[in-house]
């Protein structure tokens, strides 16, 4: 599979989250999938439950948001650097920064890590986690 197809899997596989649509986007999984998520005990669809968990945690606030700030090709690896807030309007409140690993074998995904760090009031650094300048 060339390199765009994969980050269009990728992008694909967020626009589904992004639309609360987690679970279909388990068709870009291969079924033995691993997945690398420290808490969640189970598979793709274990995990995918546990992001279905938290877009309906961030629809308690009045303008909660998600994106994918970049996404990055190299062989058979695939990173994306996603951000997700509590608050569009107020960021303070909240969030969650992460990078996702997904290793592919042909056109599916067959490997999947995650790295987390929560978006906290008052973060010492005014850089923040995973932040950086915005295209």
């Amino acid at each position: 599979m060339h390199a765009q197809n994969r980050r269009k899997v990728v992008s694909d596989f967020f626009e589904l989250v992004m639309q609360g649509r987690q679970n279909e986007g388990l068709g870009f999984f291969a079924l033995d999938c691993r997945q690398h998520n420290p808490f969640i005990r189970g598979g793709m669809k274990e995990l995918l439950d546990g992001m279905t968990s938290a877009q309906k945690e961030a629809d308690k606030y009045p303008d909660p948001s998600f994106a994918v700030r970049s996404i990055l090709v190299d062989g058979d690896l695939v990173a994306a650097h996603t951000e997700m807030l509590s608050s569009r309007s107020n960021p303070g409140e909240g969030g969650l920064r992460q990078v996702h690993l997904f290793r592919f074998r042909g056109d599916k995904v067959i490997e999947y890590f995650d790295i987390t760090q929560a978006i906290q009031p008052d973060m010492p650094n005014a850089a923040n986690a995973f932040l950086g300048e915005q295209p």
